[in-house]
């Protein structure tokens, strides 16, 4: 098949957004796929993002849509991508509409899920007063009554670092029995922070509080909670095209977003360098993971070119106009 376009980036979250603007300055033929399904779409705001601190996840990326304007080598296509094949050296992606589209490189920015505890209330509650991420969401709501869900070890590490870096005021819903450890108990305790074991029949916001009934106890209200949220892929693409995957669930790819897949990077908190630890993943590094694709892409574009270039014969020579 023949590969008219440069590349072809699935997800316009600002991962995807980031790349297409790379690529778009350098005068590549792109086209942006994106479905309009976000992992922040529950979000109000985001932040630790320079310059943009507390805009609306939907504000970046219709601002990051309309930069885009200005590379008349970039469309941006509102479909679901549906399937990829490589065929002849050529990405080949089908939509759920029935469009085809062929590139000779694929950048996926599909972004990950975030998968709740089976509480009622929960997902309604997600984004609003109920966060995953202490570090990017606490400040807002510090010195309040705070609540985290959970009853790992690593819930009960994220209801330490609560105690340790925004309030005083903590308390641990372990939803069940705990199962963290006895050591995480002792260490809770000494903090300060309050464990509570028994289940939690369901969560609602109610009158700007998080809410929750406690099987046997009283409705208990804080100011806002967290949980240790698990995700999975939103897409099947990387793992349909054979993309080597990390343990976590993650797209493994290497310092320049490359997947094992030759021609098909992975951008965005979907893909993890193969080195990396923890679980990192900020709007920010988003943007600068795409920034790296679409860079790193255009210079592996360019060199292919270069090194191609059939040289004239010995004598023969291009000269410059005179002035």
């Amino acid at each position: 098949m023949n590969a008219d376009l440069d590349a072809i980036i699935i997800g316009g979250g600002p991962a995807g957004l980031a790349a297409a603007q790379v690529l778009g300055r350098q005068r590549r033929r792109v086209v942006l796929v994106d479905d309009q399904r976000y992992r922040n779409a529950a979000a109000s705001s985001i932040h630790m993002v320079l310059g943009r601190e507390g805009l609306a996840p939907w504000e970046l990326v219709q601002a990051g849509r309309k930069e885009l304007q200005a590379f008349p080598t970039v469309s941006v296509l509102t479909a679901e991508a549906a399937g990829v094949v490589v065929v002849d050296d050529a990405v080949v992606v089908s939509t759920a509409s029935g469009i085809e589209l062929a590139a000779r490189n694929l950048i996926l920015g599909t972004g990950l899920v975030d998968q709740l505890p089976p509480i009622p209330g929960a997902a309604e509650a997600y984004g609003r007063l109920l966060f995953h991420c202490p570090l990017c969401e606490g400040f807002e709501v510090r010195d309040r009554g705070l609540v985290v869900v959970g009853n790992s070890d690593r819930a009960g590490l994220m209801a330490a670092y609560v105690r340790d870096r925004l309030s005083d005021t903590v308390t641990i819903c372990c939803n069940g029995g705990a199962t963290f450890s006895a050591e995480t108990r002792r260490r809770l305790l000494a903090l300060g922070v309050c464990v509570l074991e028994a289940p939690v029949d369901s969560i609602e916001v109610e009158h700007e509080m998080l809410c929750l009934d406690l099987r046997g106890v009283e409705r208990l209200a804080y100011d806002a909670g967290f949980l240790p949220a698990t995700y999975r892929q939103r897409s099947p693409l990387a793992q349909g095209l054979g993309c080597t995957m990390g343990e976590d669930g993650r797209v493994e790819v290497d310092l320049f977003q490359r997947t094992s897949v030759p021609h098909v990077f992975a951008i965005g908190d979907m893909a993890k360098p193969k080195w990396a630890t923890g679980n990192m993943t900020f709007t920010a590094t988003a943007i600068a993971s795409g920034l790296t694709a679409g860079a790193f892409l255009d210079e592996q574009m360019f060199a292919t070119s270069w090194h191609s270039t059939v040289p004239h014969h010995q004598g023969s020579s291009q000269t410059c106009p005179r002035s």
